[in-house]
């Protein structure tokens, strides 16, 4: 089985809400049918790259929440006792 590919870090001025516009512009692109084909191709790559950097950026958000809170719950137990 293959292992899953390790995404690079995102770059420092990256944003979630302008990627996923990009996302939703070339979706759009497709949707036409009006591409050649080898632009449909780049274009569709382009799009699955920032989809894979979204991904990254919602599991890495998600860690850090998860952190805070079990930060939390340590707290509140440490403070209990």
């Amino acid at each position: 089985m293959p292992r899953p590919k390790k995404v690079p870090a995102l770059p420092k001025d990256w944003s979630y809400e302008e990627t996923l516009a990009r996302i939703e512009a070339i979706t759009a692109q497709l949707e036409t049918g009006d591409m050649p084909l080898a632009e449909v191709f780049e274009q569709f790559a382009e799009a699955v790259g920032s989809l894979k950097q979204c991904d990254q950026f919602l599991q890495d958000k998600q860690k850090e929440a998860t952190l805070l809170i079990e930060t939390l719950v340590d707290g509140d137990e440490a403070s209990a006792s």
